[in-house]
């Protein structure tokens, strides 16, 4: 038995713990963080292992754990005996506190120097990690950040955060920040990845330049910019122009798609306008969703790098939907004038004009000055609603012409009755 112990405590620190023992590698380059010895069962870093998982993980240590966990109650005593030179006086007796006692309730363990728990994952704040806690899985924060001073066996994500790891920190798991950083303190031990995937700031897509918070100056702060409204006229123009280029080359690379949502936003537009509205409200809820599924699985976080060709078609259906909106107007101003319009391109050139007139009013009328301020805010606030209910029932008219590959149904004939 004292052979038995000198074989263990060259390569690990061990601990006496009810029903059993746990060990702690000496060396900090090891593979293992502990070794839970419990009833003869043997738990390495959270998982329990067979014989032959043992071997494999532990190698020639396999069977010095192996004769361990045969020890019985009595042969752990005899295991433990003078295991100090001299006796320890009794600790005083202290009466449980609530958090000890909340803490039972919860499922919490006092095991060696750490309180072991489950899993740990908050929604809309951050999660804390303290230096003598132990998660036996994963810990996720979405919506905020993560700060692990103690042991993970699981993972530890931040989706809309950073993930902070203290100088004892220890992960066995991968760590992931989405929309944030990973920052390490010298002594922190990660076993599995560290992944970083930052996000940039909105622009609201195609929308590029529109912005009604920054935009609307004309109360008063025309003084802070010398060159007044010339400078946004200049902006808007190149604004309008880099749409309607993108919108031709959509009609040119996809002419059949195109016409398609057109047809599709001039039968039902008010359809498509739901339709587009939801699922801008379902856009972000959902991305959230599947990249932290993607992030936490195993198998999944492969799969994060698809996520920017993702937001590349979502670029691309709204181009195509906004062509397609702006056709489907452009052909309605051509049959109320009563001349018909071939092809696509002229309704788009139509289309584009109606859908950006308002826009290009107001930023005309800000190169009037102070004056007309108001007049100015109106007609801005005007456009740039025209604006978003083309871009929402183009989008609309993507998802329910399926891409632009399903035609849109056909008019039922009114009959005179």
């Amino acid at each position: 038995m004292q052979q038995l112990r000198e074989r263990a405590e060259r390569r690990y620190q061990v601990i006496e713990v009810r029903r059993g023992l746990m060990l702690i590698p000496k060396s900090e380059g090891a593979r293992i963080r502990t070794i839970d010895i419990n009833e003869g069962q043997v738990v390495v870093d959270g998982a329990p292992l067979t014989g032959r998982e043992l071997r494999d993980r532990l190698g020639d240590d396999a069977d010095l754990v192996a004769q361990l966990s045969f020890l019985d109650a009595a042969g752990r005593r005899a295991f433990f005996a003078g295991a100090v030179a001299a006796p320890m006086p009794p600790a005083p007796p202290v009466a449980p506190d609530a958090a000890a006692a909340g803490r039972k309730e919860e499922g919490w363990s006092e095991v060696g120097r750490y309180r072991h728990g489950g899993a740990r994952v908050r929604f809309g704040g951050d999660v804390t990690v303290a230096e003598d806690e132990a998660i036996g899985d994963d810990v996720v924060a979405i919506l905020g950040s993560a700060r692990v001073d103690g042991r993970v066996d699981g993972n530890v994500v931040a989706v809309g955060g950073s993930v902070r790891l203290g100088p004892k920190a220890s992960v066995s798991g991968d760590v992931t920040a989405i929309g944030g950083s990973v920052e390490r303190a010298d002594g922190t031990v990660v076993t599995g990845q560290i992944n970083e995937i930052r996000i940039a700031k909105p622009t609201f897509g195609p929308l590029v330049g529109v912005r009604p918070w920054r935009d609307w100056h004309w109360f008063g702060d025309t003084v802070r910019n010398p060159f007044g409204g010339s400078v946004d006229l200049l902006a808007t123009f190149v604004r309008v122009g880099l749409v309607g280029l993108l919108a031709a080359l959509m009609i040119a690379v996809l002419p059949a798609p195109v016409r398609r949502v057109a047809d599709r936003v001039a039968t039902e537009p008010w359809r498509a306008g739901f339709v587009g509205l939801a699922a801008q409200l379902l856009f972000v809820p959902l991305l959230v969703i599947t990249v932290v599924v993607l992030a936490v699985s195993i198998i999944g976080i492969p799969l994060l790098l698809l996520v920017p060709f993702g937001l590349l078609a979502v670029a691309l259906a709204l181009v195509m939907g906004f062509a397609g909106s702006a056709c489907a107007v452009g052909r309605w101003i051509g049959q109320r004038a009563g001349s018909g319009m071939p092809g696509l391109l002229a309704p788009l050139v139509v289309g584009l004009a109606v859908v950006f007139a308002l826009t290009v009013i107001a930023r005309f009328l800000g190169l009037a000055g102070l004056p007309v301020g108001v007049i100015l805010g109106s007609v801005l606030a005007a456009g740039f609603l025209v604006e978003y209910v083309a871009w929402t029932v183009g989008l609309g008219g993507v998802l329910l012409s399926r891409f632009g590959r399903r035609d849109a149904p056909a008019a039922v004939p009114f009959i005179p009755v």
